[in-house]
């Protein structure tokens, strides 16, 4: 019989027979299933006969939002989806989601799903990145102690990069700024310094953008990203609470 189950911390290695490690497309899920603090996320086992192991769900504590959990589902399936959605979360709250665009509308008759953006994952080609350099930019600590770098002008404009998280193998950087940091060209100065620094590190370095973010994009091709053609839905969720059955019958 179908069941899903909490996986104890001490079993997540057995994650390692889901995700490819070295996979762009599986970087995430072997992320926060593998490797996000213990004590900031849960791990939700997705078992079709109730003995073999098929996919699982990761809900992490992030700097993403304080109050809203993150989802990160890794399922071949509508029916896994479905099944770990109603089966771990709690009817009403609502949860931040990062949804593989083929499975978003395996939800819908479950969950509300408000839209927040359609992401699109870029890869670096370090033989294509060319540093950029400007002496405005400052490196400081992001969350937990990662790099951040950062351009404050005292006159008008502001942006600053970071880690989104990093694993032993992958890291997913992000870039903030207003409106007139990007028209300075701050975003890619601070983009740029932080990609020199991670390359000491000899990992694959990724970048999320969403679809109509087109300054993000054209510094990201600039700097040498280039499309991995994996999108997701970033998304807020909520599950419906007459879905509530779904998770008895899951837990059964």
């Amino acid at each position: 019989m179908t069941s899903i189950e909490r996986i104890p911390r001490e079993e997540r290695q057995k994650l390692r027979n889901l995700v490819d490690i070295h996979s762009t497309s599986d970087a995430m899920a072997a992320y926060y299933g593998l490797e996000h603090p213990d004590d900031r996320v849960s791990i939700f086992g997705y078992y079709p006969n109730g003995k073999v192991l098929s996919g699982f769900m990761a809900i992490a504590s992030t700097g993403l939002d304080l109050f809203k959990p993150l989802l990160i589902p890794f399922t071949a399936t509508d029916e896994a989806i479905r099944t770990l959605i109603a089966g771990a979360l709690d009817p009403g709250r609502p949860y931040l989601i990062y949804l593989p665009i083929e499975q978003s509308e395996s939800l819908l008759d479950i969950a509300d799903i408000e839209p927040i953006a359609v992401m699109n994952l870029l890869r670096l080609d370090s033989k294509r990145f060319q540093p950029v350099i400007n002496v405005l930019v400052q490196k400081s600590e992001g969350l937990g102690g990662s790099p951040r770098f950062e351009i404050q002008s005292r006159g008008e404009g502001h942006a600053a990069s970071g880690i989104n998280w990093m694993s032993s193998q992958s890291a997913e950087i992000y870039v903030e700024s207003d409106s007139s940091g990007y028209r300075r060209g701050f975003t890619k100065s601070v983009l740029a310094a932080l990609i020199q620094d991670l390359l000491k590190e000899r990992i694959r370095i990724l970048f999320r953008v969403a679809d109509d973010d087109y300054s993000a994009f054209e510094d990201a091709f600039d700097l040498g990203f280039s499309p991995t053609n994996v999108r997701t839905l970033f998304a807020q969720i909520r599950l419906n609470r007459d879905a509530s059955s779904m998770k008895v019958k899951a837990m059964e």
